[in-house]
């Protein structure tokens, strides 16, 4: 499966990133920067690009966290919403790229889900326009659910710090009281995550025709297997947040100076790519297995 949804993921960043790369090196042959940014970043170069930028070529900007970038600003998205602020052609690819993603995770759980583990592409994708209708309704359930978090739940959770702490001295009773709030939104999305997760497991594994009841009976199963369900995610999530962190610092450790050291640093960006791709099937493999192992009778699930 790796192989396939890595050829779909790299096929539609082509087209974004074909011509992108024609717009920067139009720029930087005009501007005369080309040999300079080998060496190093040129912020009057990009200062210039910038303000004279349109549609996809306006997200393009610099990190001063070098191959941490993507994980920092992924923990921004995760710790405010605020996913506005990459611009509105983000966000539109986001919109397509969720819609994909929902099509493809039938496919991946189809197979999970299945006792002989049997996969065929044609299979895959069978499974993926099969259970298509039931995650695009999940997708937009979660949405709406992401939105109430950061549009009630959290604006609620720290006006509500800004209160107790207003009368407050010291700054660090305020900044841990801040961190503290951040924890508990994070434990809800986390929650959200899981529930959402095991909904389209459910969806597939028990052949149930209502995706909204899936939501509720997968709160249920959560519940009943609290410790089992949110330990295997939390080890899930460790294992990803360690490959984000070695590709990371080997990344950070590559300086591109000439063509050798720009190739390697491609084959680093598309191992981790791999990687990722590896790290998100096996959150659904993991908690597929653990579902699947609980006997029937202790799902409590009942056929609709």
């Amino acid at each position: 499966m790796i192989p396939i949804i890595y050829a779909i993921n790299l096929v539609l960043a082509l087209t974004v990133a074909i011509p992108l790369y024609s717009t920067l090196a139009k720029s930087t042959n005009d501007k005369g920067v080309r040999e300079q940014l080998r060496m190093g970043f040129d912020y009057t170069w990009w200062s210039e690009f910038y303000h004279e930028a349109h549609h996809i070529e306006k997200t393009v900007r610099p990190s001063l966290t070098g191959g941490f970038g993507p994980l920092f600003d992924n923990l921004e998205i995760l710790l405010t919403g605020k996913v506005r602020q990459f611009g509105s052609w983000i966000l539109l690819l986001g919109v397509g790229y969720l819609l994909l993603t929902a099509f493809l995770n039938g496919g991946v759980i189809g197979i999970y889900a299945d006792e002989k583990r049997s996969f065929t592409v044609s299979r895959f994708f069978s499974n993926s326009g099969f259970y298509f209708h039931h995650f695009f309704a999940l997708l937009l359930t979660a949405v709406l659910v992401y939105f109430a978090v950061y549009k009630f739940l959290s604006p609620a959770v720290f006006g509500l710090i800004d209160q107790l702490s207003s009368s407050w001295m010291s700054q660090k009773s305020v900044w841990y009281l801040n961190l503290f709030g951040y924890v508990i939104l994070v434990l809800v999305i986390i929650f959200v995550n899981m529930v959402f997760d095991y909904a389209k497991i459910i969806v597939v594994a028990e052949g149930k025709a209502s995706s909204w009841l899936c939501i509720w009976l997968a709160v249920k199963f959560i519940f009943k297997h609290f410790l089992g369900a949110t330990g295997l995610y939390f080890l899930l999530a460790g294992i990803a947040l360690l490959l984000v962190l070695v590709f990371g610092f080997l990344l950070n450790s590559i300086h591109p100076s000439g063509i050798a050291t720009i190739i390697l640093v491609m084959l680093f960006q598309q191992t981790f790519m791999l990687a990722k791709i590896w790290a998100r099937l096996n959150f659904y493999g993991g908690q597929c297995v653990f579902y699947t192992n609980q006997p029937r009778e202790e799902r409590r699930l009942k056929k609709v």
